[in-house]
């Protein structure tokens, strides 16, 4: 009984062991089949882009600006509290 639950994870672990073993091989080989592909797929910078950075860059700033407000919150709270 011990020896067939041997044989049983043995099959198990080398089963997962092969399968991975694959995965890993199909990756690379994909990853060097589509490197020359590569340069289609890179995002092009355009207005649209430009415009979302912007967008982005003020939504960063608005949280910075909500951040310090509650930090100056939360300074005046002790600062009247531990009085």
């Amino acid at each position: 009984m011990f020896t067939d639950g041997v044989k049983l994870m043995i099959t198990g672990m080398g089963t997962v062991f092969i399968f991975l073993s694959l995965i890993i091989i199909i990756i690379n080989l994909l990853s060097k089949v589509l490197a020359p592909y590569a340069s289609i797929l890179e995002k092009k910078h355009t207005i649209a882009s430009a415009l979302s950075h912007d967008k982005a860059s003020e939504k960063a700033k608005e949280e910075n600006r909500i951040v310090t407000a509650i930090l100056t919150a939360i300074h005046k709270y002790r600062k009247e509290k531990c009085k």
